[in-house]
């Protein structure tokens, strides 16, 4: 049985040691935090509970793969709900619009806030959004990928429906792009933007084929598992618990060690050394790079492209006493300029003026997150 290291427990962490395990591995996760789960971390104070991390869950079908891989079922460790509406949207006009997932209904809801301008836009945006969510099942989605060339494999480019699916991608046209030529109305192109800037990714400035994250969340739905977004890590450290993975939290790796080409193990913080077949780092990829390897891997892997931070943002957690009727668990509320916007968070690397503010009341749907009465905002 071969050993293998997992840098981190976050949720691709814990997710890699299940599969592994599950696959014959002997497998041990080495964690520099007390607690598993990376981001998807909780607060605690005066009664109230808030996700610190991710609040929504999407395709839950990737869960139920690592959960099936070692003959379990998903649904008998988590309590999903669907939420539906999946989200609010507020406008600076003060108008607001709900997204729904179904394609029909959504349309029509469209056709309302446009005041009875009938249009197929949503439908036909939708239809060209499914077909971009399967070119990228095929080709992206299960797989590592730099650039365009990782999608042509040997062979690949024979394969019937190939180049249809290269045309459809739309390459040289970028999200925003792609929306406004489906979209007059700019709040409804903020709206369907968003898919793409909720995952960290300025629409204007990100390939078309991200347009098909529309379609998987729409197909898929949205998520909330009861006990908030921790109970996902809790659920896989669990799964990987019963399949012999080892976890040694409070654990700090310094060093991924290589000889000739080859992994040999990690150096611990302290200078301990462990042997191992292979190695998963579920560290940010530049550390591991520059920190955890070095040399001339390192230098090779900077040649490739520019590496630049995620954008940040800035949250708070506020205890209620009240609840306010007019949110539903998802909110947006949008910039009153999204050219603005992009331009000072994505161009300049400064906080917007005026940013899109995502608020999150989860007392909709499960009222133990704060005292009675209240919610955790």
């Amino acid at each position: 049985m071969k050993s293998v290291g997992i840098i981190g427990g976050g949720l691709g962490g814990l997710a890699s040691a299940c599969v592994l395990a599950a696959r014959g591995y002997r497998v041990t996760i080495f964690e520099r935090n007390e607690w598993l789960g990376g981001k998807a971390a909780v607060l605690r104070e005066k009664g109230y509970r808030f996700d610190m991390g991710p609040t929504i869950l999407l395709m839950p079908s990737v869960l139920e793969r690592i959960f099936a891989e070692a003959g379990h079922r998903l649904a008998d460790e988590l309590d999903l709900v669907r939420l539906d509406p999946q989200w609010r949207s507020f406008f600076e006009d003060g108008s607001s619009l709900d997204l729904v997932a179904d394609v029909d209904r959504m349309s029509s809801a469209m056709d309302i806030f446009l005041k009875g301008v009938r249009s197929k836009a949503y439908r036909e945006f939708m239809r060209r959004a499914a077909r971009l969510h399967r070119i990228s099942e095929r080709h992206f989605f299960w797989r590592p990928v730099g650039g365009l060339r990782d999608m042509v494999q040997l062979g690949s480019a024979w394969r019937p429906g190939f180049l249809q699916d290269v045309k459809a991608m739309s390459a040289g046209k970028t999200v925003s792009r792609v929306v406004r030529e489906h979209f007059s109305d700019r709040r409804v192109a903020q709206m369907i933007d968003h898919f793409t800037q909720y995952v960290g990714s300025a629409p204007d400035a990100s390939p078309a084929v991200l347009c098909g994250i529309g379609h998987m969340q729409t197909k898929e739905g949205v998520w909330y598992p009861r006990g908030g977004t921790r109970s996902i890590p809790q659920a896989l450290t669990k799964l990987a618990e019963l399949l012999g993975v080892e976890i040694r939290c409070n654990t700090s790796v310094e060093k991924i060690i290589i000889s000739r080409g080859r992994v040999k193990g990690l150096t611990l913080r302290g200078g301990r050394s462990i042997e191992l077949d292979a190695v998963v780092s579920n560290s940010d990829s530049v550390r591991t790079y520059w920190q955890l390897i070095g040399g001339e891997t390192a230098r090779a892997f900077a040649k490739r492209r520019q590496y630049e931070p995620a954008c940040s943002g800035v949250v708070l957690y506020l205890g209620l006493n009240k609840r306010y009727d007019h949110l539903l668990h998802h909110n947006f509320v949008f910039s009153r300029d999204p050219e603005e916007e992009f331009t000072a968070i994505y161009r300049k690397g400064e906080p917007a003026p005026d940013p899109t503010c995502y608020v999150c009341s989860p007392s909709i749907t499960e009222p133990g997150v704060a005292p009675a009465g209240g919610d955790a905002l």
